[in-house]
């Protein structure tokens, strides 16, 4: 028998996403699309059981009075099948360019790839990351320009580390792959996650070039030259002290899902910690905050 999902998609403004999805993460132990007005997110099951509508109540509580909103977040679910994934997917995801190189395509589809593109193939899953949310553009942008800002500085010497924190999908690990970065490792404490990131590495056959996780940053031992996270501002808040005894020396750092009214908060608790803060690049109501240790 097929296993069956709910989908639960929750109504809110821009403002309100970064702390609600980092809420519900947290809760349920589920990766979280952000969507159009909202969040996405899915749990095993016919129904929510009464546990989980307990546990929304609370959240939408929290959030509503943190926020000072007058009503609860509109919740709305749906009832999917296995077999319905890859529909629902298709429906949603078309191939995409990135920054000057790089094309996201969808698995089931044919890509018009020229000579210097980068193809990066998804299945994504239920984890965040196609490139199509602004936070992920940033990020794969910023990576090529980070990569090549090093090449230019001599500063690669044959290799440059990468650490993705909150690797979801795992595209931001494949890109880094197709870049030249090396060694590369991506964590994420969702195991359903990393079973998304393992299946589209093999797909795009980068398996050998990309070693996954199911760790915190807190976990990590090694330090990387070159470090990125596109989570939310409140975790990137609060593991900021392991993030920073993760970075080498003279490392960069790329953070996004962050709200550009969430900025300084995030600027703050890396800077404190003795990393400047040298670039902030904007798409619609998210940024991307670039560091240096």
């Amino acid at each position: 028998m097929n296993k069956q999902w709910v989908c639960t998609e929750i109504e809110c403004d821009a403002n309100v996403q970064d702390d609600l999805a980092a809420e519900v993460a947290e809760a349920f132990g589920v990766s979280v699309e952000f969507i159009d007005r909202g969040i996405r997110f899915y749990l095993e099951g016919s129904a929510l059981s009464d546990a989980h509508e307990k546990e929304l109540q609370r959240i939408f509580q929290y959030i509503k009075a943190s926020h000072s909103l007058d009503s609860d977040p509109v919740c709305r679910t749906s009832l999917l099948l296995d077999d319905d994934w890859a529909d629902r997917w298709k429906d949603h995801f078309k191939p995409l360019r990135v920054g000057r190189h790089f094309l996201v395509c969808p698995s089931w589809e044919e890509c018009n790839a020229g000579p210097d593109d980068r193809v990066i193939s998804m299945d994504p899953g239920r984890a965040f990351g196609t490139g199509h949310h602004e936070t992920t553009r940033l990020c794969l942008e910023w990576l090529e320009d980070c990569f090549g800002a090093l090449q230019a500085s001599g500063r690669l010497q044959g290799q440059a580390s990468l650490l993705d924190v909150g690797t979801g999908s795992g595209i931001l690990c494949m890109a880094a792959a197709l870049l030249g970065f090396q060694p590369i490792l991506g964590i994420d404490n969702d195991p359903e996650a990393i079973e998304v990131a393992l299946e589209n590495l093999e797909l795009n056959r980068l398996s050998s070039r990309v070693e996954l996780r199911e760790a915190t940053v807190g976990e990590i031992s090694d330090r990387y030259a070159v470090m990125i996270a596109n989570i939310q501002s409140i975790p990137l808040v609060n593991m900021a002290p392991d993030m920073v005894r993760r970075l080498a020396p003279s490392g960069r750092l790329g953070l996004s899902g962050i709200l550009l009214d969430q900025q300084e908060e995030v600027r703050t608790a890396y800077e404190s910690l003795g990393l400047r803060c040298v670039e902030t690049r904007t798409a619609g109501e998210w940024c991307l905050l670039a560091f240096e240790s």
